[in-house]
């Protein structure tokens, strides 16, 4: 039996973790970096109480992995904070012309308090090519692994990815058809990757993902989704929900049988019964007009599964983008973080 980590291992392991935090931007280590420490000196010794010492390796491994990803995203929504994409993006008239309006975009992908590793993921894609965003316009995606720490990310990695990739590359002049191919496309490939798990000696079991996405595109506003990730619509002061939860609560909700609130405690809350990597996969397609200062808000059930309605609208019809995006977060781990949560805000402005 291997002995567990002594206190000067432990010690170290977090002097050294704090030490990889250093990669990240000094706004967003100042914010989180005590509280990413803490998590990390308790899931350190969980994983390692009686690990050998490959399985010691593999955790590191998979540690840095996920933290290179996330420092990539928190330097990129810096920039964006900082407003290097709009400077990048000044004096080009045909990018207004094209889409119609302007837009104000925050992201950011969030830990929690309660998960050793983060499983969600998020793309926003707004070409610099003014053909391009004349005929797809601006793209935003959102998605929650499913199948534990490696897979889960793996899974919501391929999701996003596939549907940016499908989406422009699909030569369909209906945007909807585009977009719901598009993750038809990014099912397919996770579904192919579950066959190929299926076959190895010993195999634990297959990964799937959540997937919503939504395109803006001239004065209107196409969404497709598998799951119970979310985009809600903010206008006129009112928020609401856009998708439809492809799961056990939603069902019960829709038939009385619970309210909203109740089916964020509910049981059964995390379990769907629809995601991406199954054979066949039913996409759920929406559209409608967006008018000027509409926001439109794209989420994991971090975040929905946590914060209801009504704070969900507060916060983002006080604050722009950028500080909507945190509060949103920061709200959801207050309430005990209990998942991984992320978030999109996208405000219309000048349609």
């Amino acid at each position: 039996m291997t002995p567990p980590p002594s206190r000067a291992t432990g010690a170290w392991a977090t002097r050294l973790y704090r030490l990889v935090l250093r990669a990240y931007p000094r706004a967003f280590r100042e914010e989180y970096a005590d509280e990413m420490a803490l998590l990390f000196h308790d899931t350190y010794r969980a994983a390692t109480q009686h690990a050998d010492p490959f399985s010691t390796l593999q955790f590191w491994v998979r540690l840095v992995g996920d933290v290179g990803t996330s420092v990539c995203r928190e330097h990129i929504t810096h920039l964006m904070h900082q407003g290097w994409l709009a400077r990048a993006l000044a004096g080009r008239e045909p990018l207004t012309m094209a889409l119609q309006f302007t837009l104000d975009v925050a992201q950011h992908t969030d830990i929690g308090r309660a998960r050793p590793s983060n499983e969600d993921n998020l793309i926003t894609v707004v070409p610099t090519d003014p053909q391009q965003l004349q005929t797809k316009g601006a793209l935003f995606v959102v998605s929650d692994g499913l199948g534990g720490h490696s897979r889960g990310e793996v899974a919501s990695e391929m999701a996003v990815q596939g549907v940016r990739d499908a989406y422009y590359q699909n030569s369909h002049d209906d945007i909807p058809t585009a977009l719901q191919a598009s993750l038809t496309a990014a099912n397919s490939a996770i579904f192919q990757a579950n066959e190929r798990l299926r076959a190895q000696p010993g195999n634990a079991g297959e990964m799937g993902a959540t997937c919503v996405a939504a395109v803006l595109h001239a004065h209107m506003l196409y969404v497709a989704n598998v799951g119970d990730s979310r985009v809600y619509v903010l206008h006129q002061g009112q928020l609401r929900q856009i998708t439809r939860d492809h799961s056990i609560v939603a069902q019960m909700v829709e038939r009385g049988e619970l309210t909203p609130a109740a089916a964020r405690t509910h049981e059964q809350r995390n379990i769907i019964y629809r995601s991406l990597g199954r054979a066949t996969v039913e996409v759920d397609s929406f559209a409608l007009e967006v008018a000027e200062d509409d926001a439109v808000i794209h989420c994991t059930d971090g975040l929905s599964g946590v914060l209801g309605d009504e704070e969900v609208r507060a916060i983002v019809a006080q604050y722009p983008p950028a500080e909507s995006v945190q509060r949103l977060i920061a709200s959801a781990n207050a309430a005990g973080g209990p998942d991984n949560v992320t978030a999109i805000v996208v405000r219309v402005t000048g349609a």
